[in-house]
């Protein structure tokens, strides 16, 4: 594989191996034809064992649903960061039911080969695997294989590209801390996780939209579900509500006559917006296919979702989102954050900026973005 997006055969596995390993205790072509009988195993004879493993691990519900109806309370780490980590496991619940979207998403290209499914597919069917499963600390795992693919599916992951969940808890204690009232609009769906988060939280009414139908169609289930819990729990917070459309949010006014209904309702608006082409998920109507020049974008999806929002806004409503900054395909940096903050900033009034931090990795091997942490900028605007 490069970094043009395109899966390209650059070598047999021996050729690889012949051609990289040139220091003495590099031990790879003493013990390839053990790599590549185990590599058999994985892949061939416990095909499906091992393919088992992977859904046990990155796709299966680990507890019922109703457990992802009780989301605990967030870790704040100051009074302007939020962790992001605290507590993720609950946004598993999202990745298993948007299963084929989520692990189907790619990054930056059409052509991207790189993302989840595309890689395991090549790999299983075609017999090619990237370069990174034959680097010294994987090729080693691989050795050892004894029937247990775990080292081997968490080498593939590192370098697998994927959608990203925002965390439900992390969203239920932004919404806690910032934000009050009883309605709730979310201009995206985020994979489900504002939907989860909201059952926890003290809002009353739900109100979201998105572009990929499953995703809509499994907010209805969701909700169906909760429904459920309530007919067998009669003291849960039944009175939740929640209205979902399939329709981009600059678009909602127009096909559904939005602020019709909606218009000075809405006591708090708080979501992660699309990074224009960061990533690329199963969607004829996503943002940047209807706005492909990030310029365009910014003015016709992004600038008419806040006029959308911000008529539907009560008086000293707020107005949330969370965004970083970005390397893009031609690697260069999209300064996304202060560009989208500085468009909202002509319809709101700024109150605060909070970040929420999805790494504490610290060193100075870190990429600079990142030395101090991963972040992203939580911006608070006022009605």
């Amino acid at each position: 594989m490069d970094r043009s997006g395109a899966f390209v055969v650059r070598d047999s596995l021996d050729g690889f191996v012949n051609r990289v390993c040139r220091k003495d205790d590099d031990t790879r072509k003493k013990n390839l034809e053990q790599y590549k009988r185990n590599l058999y195993r994985i892949l061939v004879t416990d095909a499906q064992q091992t393919l088992c493993l992977w859904f046990q691990k990155y796709g299966a519900l680990q507890e019922n649903i109703e457990h992802y109806l009780h989301l605990p309370n967030a870790e704040i780490l100051s009074d302007d960061i939020f962790s992001g980590r605290s507590n993720s496991k609950y946004g598993r619940i999202c990745k298993n039911i948007n299963f084929e979207n989520f692990y189907n998403t790619k990054k930056l290209r059409s052509t991207d080969s790189e993302y989840t499914f595309g890689l395991m597919r090549v790999m299983f069917a075609d017999f090619k695997i990237r370069n990174s499963l034959a680097g010294p600390a994987f090729f080693e795992h691989i050795c050892n294989y004894n029937g247990d693919s775990t080292q081997f599916w968490y080498g593939f992951m590192l370098g697998a590209n994927r959608a990203s969940i925002f965390n439900p808890v992390t969203y239920k204690g932004i919404l806690d801390s910032v934000f009050s009232g009883e309605v709730l609009f979310a201009p995206v769906m985020g994979w489900n996780a504002y939907q989860i988060a909201f059952y926890s939280s003290q809002f009353k009414k739900f109100i979201s939209t998105d572009v990929i139908p499953k995703v809509v169609d499994n907010g209805i289930l969701i909700h169906h579900e909760f429904e459920k819990y309530c007919t067998r729990n009669p003291l849960s917070f039944s009175d939740k509500t929640v209205d979902l459309y399939l329709c981009p949010s600059e678009q909602l006014d127009k096909r559904y006559n939005f602020l019709e209904k909606y218009r000075n309702t809405i006591d708090a608006i708080l979501f992660s917006p699309p990074y224009f082409d960061l990533e690329l998920y199963p969607s004829s109507e996503q943002s940047i296919e209807n706005f492909p020049d990030y310029q365009t974008w910014l003015i016709e999806y992004w600038e008419e979702t806040i006029k959308l929002c911000v008529n539907a806004m009560k008086p000293d409503a707020k107005f949330g989102f969370i965004i970083s900054n970005y390397v893009n395909k031609d690697y260069e940096k999209v300064n996304i954050s202060e560009d989208m903050r500085d468009i909202v900033a002509k319809h709101l009034t700024f109150d605060k900026h909070y970040r929420v931090q999805w790494s504490a990795i610290k060193g100075k091997r870190q990429a600079k973005k990142t030395r101090d942490g991963n972040f992203e900028d939580l911006w608070v605007f006022k009605k």
